[in-house]
């Protein structure tokens, strides 16, 4: 008699699925970066803006910006990685923006990157008592990340052609 397989259950335990798809994670540091942002001022944020710093610091992308080696030999981290959280940013902000941890400003005409966000207060509540040691370490290389490379369409190219 043959064995029916079936293709539709994974053969990845789910502790492994969490490391690559964890949404509750991603929402944390996302909050996390906004919080950290709104210490200067709580204005509103374009998508790219939030993207570029995501990625400078949890893709370790700030080497290509200070230009050091041993980090990119150590970590040899990739601007791919940019492009992946592009497509999946937009499904965090909606999640973000249906909590009303965020608010969306924008056209239906605009472009992802020109939409604009803001925390708001039950956001910036949220993530203040769920704030763990790991994510009062990632506030604080959020805002070090923010004061030494500034956000700007030069150094948004350096990330999208990966050169430094």
């Amino acid at each position: 008699m043959e064995r029916q397989v079936n293709y539709s259950t994974t053969l990845v335990p789910h502790s492994i699925q969490l490391l690559f798809k964890n949404e509750k994670l991603d929402i944390m540091k996302m909050l996390c970066l906004m919080n950290a942002l709104s210490v200067e001022s709580n204005k509103q944020r374009k998508v790219e803006e939030l993207l570029f710093y995501y990625s400078l610091v949890n893709f370790n992308l700030v080497y290509l910006y200070n230009g050091s080696k041993e980090k990119e030999i150590e970590l040899t981290p990739s601007s791919n990685q940019y492009f992946r959280f592009q497509t999946k940013i937009n499904e965090i902000l909606l999640t973000m923006s249906h909590l009303r941890f965020i608010e969306i400003k924008g056209e239906m005409s605009n472009k992802l990157d020109e939409l604009k966000v803001k925390l708001l207060l039950p956001g910036k509540a949220f993530f203040e008592e769920h704030c763990t040691e790991f994510f009062k370490s990632l506030f604080d290389q959020y805002i070090e990340t923010q004061r030494t490379i500034k956000y700007s369409t030069d150094n948004i190219k350096i990330i999208k052609e990966g050169k430094y």
